[in-house]
């Protein structure tokens, strides 16, 4: 199986994923990805909404390239309230 990356871009800096995860393919990363936006959203539910929509979930191959990349602002998800009614 290939390796994936999860990487967080948003205003504080890259938060990059040093271990992976060994995922079948594309679709189960984003998946993943997904959930940790989600966590990520949730510790972060008091900050300014401005900080959650600058979040972006960077999914990296085996090859440390980009293969997705998933901004939280067109997942509607930019607040706590937003993100539990969503999921």
């Amino acid at each position: 199986m290939p390796r994936y990356y999860i990487d967080v871009r948003s205003h504080f800096g890259i938060d990059e994923d040093p271990s992976g995860i060994e995922l079948p393919d594309i679709a189960a990363a984003r998946i993943e990805a997904l959930k940790v936006a989600e966590k990520l959203l949730k510790s972060w539910a008091g900050m300014s909404p401005s900080y959650g929509s600058e979040i972006m979930i960077e999914i990296v191959g085996e090859d440390l390239r980009p293969v997705l990349i998933i901004p939280c602002a067109d997942l509607g998800l930019t607040s706590l309230d937003q993100t539990e009614s969503s999921l």
